[in-house]
């Protein structure tokens, strides 16, 4: 091979990488695409997690809930579901988040979603996919709660996760068993 080609097809490949590790949108095993949204010092994918891993699950059992709000996870699941170069963001990360939108201490009041589900103006944009509550096995609240589980365990039979209710973000604790979103911080 020519010289000059190689070097030709060395230097375009490079490029290629180096634009990919600044702006592509993360793939995971399914082949899904997220676009990315920087808030603060962390990028966010800007769009709830649909990977089909063993402990994940369509609401209701809908495959169109999926395509349209992304798949609710157990804590384990979770904890698995994010492609290589993410990871499930800890307690600490969820806080930073919070801190970057402009959310207060006290009263944990955030607009996440602005005046409809999806679009706000940090480009988080938080889709109301509801929750799967494992021990009653229901599924509840599509169209009016979301909640995105974090690596955080606050003792062994339970983990931290940001909900968002109306205008109300909180970091709270849940049984692993629950089904939640899963949005992924880059590492």
């Amino acid at each position: 091979m020519n010289k000059k080609i190689f070097r030709g097809m060395l230097f375009a490949a490079i490029t290629t990488m180096s634009l990919c590790l600044l702006g592509c949108d993360p793939k995971e095993a399914d082949g899904n695409s997220y676009p990315t949204v920087k808030i603060g010092n962390q990028v966010w994918m800007a769009k709830n997690l649909n990977v089909n891993v063993p402990g994940s699950m369509c609401y209701e059992n809908k495959p169109k809930n999926c395509e349209k709000y992304g798949r609710l996870y157990t804590w384990r699941a979770a904890l698995k579901a994010c492609p290589s170069g993410w990871h499930l963001p800890s307690y600490g990360e969820f806080e930073t988040l919070l801190v970057n939108v402009g959310a207060s201490k006290k009263e944990q009041s955030v607009n996440l979603r602005a005046n409809s589900w999806g679009k706000d103006k940090f480009g988080f944009s938080a889709l109301p996919a509801g929750k799967y509550n494992g021990s009653d096995k229901k599924f509840l609240f599509l169209g009016n709660y979301a909640s995105f589980w974090s690596s955080t365990e606050p003792n062994p039979g339970s983990a931290y996760n940001l909900s968002l209710i109306d205008i109300i973000a909180l970091v709270s604790s849940s049984g692993k068993n629950y089904g939640y979103s899963v949005r992924c911080l880059r590492d």
